[in-house]
């Protein structure tokens, strides 16, 4: 009985393992709207510069005053919102996500580590 669990525990893991292989994030696309991208990454340099913003502990390796560069990897529409998910490197690598509404406001954005 002991040598059968073996076999299946091992390909359990496998498989697992293959799982989370694939949970990892997509590398970048093409940019179609760059003055989106600007308008993110001056929202994101605005935050670092908040000592009391959620996400500035994230953000304190990022260039001071400057706008980090965003690569865009994943955009979204629903309806009259676009969602965008972007890579920053500042020290590490940070995961953006903004949501932009019909006004073309930034009504959510989250920094997260990759």
């Amino acid at each position: 009985m002991h040598r059968l669990y073996s076999p299946l525990l091992t390909v359990a893991l496998a498989v697992l393992a293959s799982g989370c292989a694939m949970a990892q994030v997509p590398g970048p696309i093409e940019d179609a709207e760059p003055e989106v991208t600007r308008q993110v990454a001056a929202a994101v340099a605005a935050m670092a510069a908040d000592p009391a913003a959620e996400e500035a502990p994230l953000l304190r390796a990022c260039p001071a005053k400057a706008a980090p560069p965003l690569e865009l990897l994943q955009r979204t529409v629903d309806g009259e919102e676009r969602s965008y998910l972007y890579r920053a490197r500042c020290g590490k690598a940070l995961l953006v996500t903004a949501t932009i509404g019909k006004n073309r406001a930034i009504k959510h954005l989250h920094v997260k580590t990759e």
